[in-house]
């Protein structure tokens, strides 16, 4: 005997004429008890001007209505797993990543599939898409990683058989993985004459950043508080980006590190300039961090192709502190345990808090080389 297959409701829209304006009528049918009740919402017409603006308003009634069918076999829209995608996903993202996320959601991905029936966005679809996109190799693998959680949220809330590979899988793109820009290298010398050309407090960043090898996300977010005089010692804890704050990249990243004399001594020396803030690096303009793309722009990128160093950002000064410390003998494990990276073994992982005297014995010689001779403590 052949089953009747289920019908997925997308409501039944009406525009209905009203003294001095319109509204729209959605109609849906519910089955409560075994019986069939009719259920209509009712959208002013001023607030809700045209019939997309309605659909994008009911996507989360239309999940709730078929929440009882079997959804591997109807035929739901992909707007419906985007909606999921809004309310189950994206709050759990970084401030940074929420917000790259919603721009390629409302400009790439809604208009291209909101419409489109689940299992029409197919993998050959995406990929001649993807030709067409005039975009970066890495904005188009952001894109499909959206796809993917979407996917595998319409897996989870049975838009799809759970089993099935995620279509997503099968979609490749050149060019993702291959660096185009080859990491700039800077030496000792030409670190040191970068540091003298540099205005404070942009030179007492770099000292900080080129002895520590910090991401400059957790740079800007230091607090007088994370240093330790005393100890010698400096914890990091969190990441300015985006204009907000929050945990740092990894549970790696989260650590204390050495801080040798020398460091300690230019900071102690700078503090007073920041007139009593809490933060290491204050903004003159609005008391708190500082914006990574204004000191990279009007500091340190101008100041590097000066001197002849080339292109120098500050993912460079965190790769040249890795280049320094194996130049330097610093074994691989303190290398990792310096620079926080999470592939660390789990011996490291259990250890990572406590200083080491490998850590500190490389971190020294390491500020040995860099800091001039006029800052080291006499």
């Amino acid at each position: 005997m052949k089953t009747k297959r289920p019908r997925y409701q997308q409501g039944n829209i009406t525009k209905l004429e009203r003294l001095g304006g319109f509204v729209w009528k959605v109609r849906f049918s519910e089955w409560v008890d075994g019986k069939r009740h009719q259920k209509s919402l009712t959208f002013d017409g001023a607030e809700y001007p045209t019939e997309r603006d309605v659909r994008k308003a009911i996507e989360p009634t239309v999940v709730q209505v078929n929440s009882g069918a079997d959804r591997a076999k109807v035929e739901g829209i992909f707007g419906s797993v985007i909606d999921l995608y809004r309310k189950e996903h994206l709050p759990g993202l970084e401030h940074s990543t929420q917000q790259v996320n919603s721009y390629l959601l409302r400009n790439y991905i809604e208009p291209k599939f909101a419409r489109a029936a689940i299992r029409d966005v197919e993998p050959l679809e995406v990929v001649t898409w993807f030709k067409e996109l005039r975009l970066a190799p890495t904005t188009k693998a952001s894109i499909r990683s959206v796809l993917s959680v979407c996917f595998d949220l319409a897996a989870l809330h049975k838009f799809i058989p759970a089993m099935g590979q995620n279509p997503m899988t099968l979609v490749k793109i050149k060019g993702v993985t291959k660096r185009k820009k080859k990491i700039t290298e800077v030496t000792v010398e030409g670190f040191q004459a970068l540091l003298n050309a540099l205005p404070e407090p942009l030179n007492i960043m770099v000292l900080v950043d080129g002895c520590l090898g910090l991401r400059i996300s957790e740079l800007l977010a230091l607090k007088w508080e994370d240093i330790d005089f005393e100890a010698g010692k400096i914890t990091i804890t969190r990441k300015f980006t985006h204009g907000e704050l929050g945990k740092t990249k990894s549970d790696a990243s989260e650590a204390e590190l050495p801080l040798a004399d020398a460091v300690m001594a230019a900071l102690e020396d700078y503090r007073p300039r920041t007139r009593g803030s809490e933060w290491l690096f204050p903004s003159p303009y609005t008391g708190g961090p500082r914006s990574a793309s204004m000191l990279l722009q009007k500091g340190l990128k101008p100041a590097a192709e000066k001197l002849g160093l080339g292109h120098v950002t500050w993912h460079t000064l965190r790769h040249a502190c890795r280049s320094w410390l194996s130049s330097g003998g610093a074994a691989v494990g303190t290398q990792k345990d310096l620079l926080r990276q999470a592939d660390i073994t789990t011996t490291m992982n259990i250890y990572r808090h406590a200083l080491s005297s490998d850590m500190r014995k490389s971190h020294n010689e390491l500020v040995k080389q860099l800091v001039p001779a006029r800052l080291l403590p006499k």
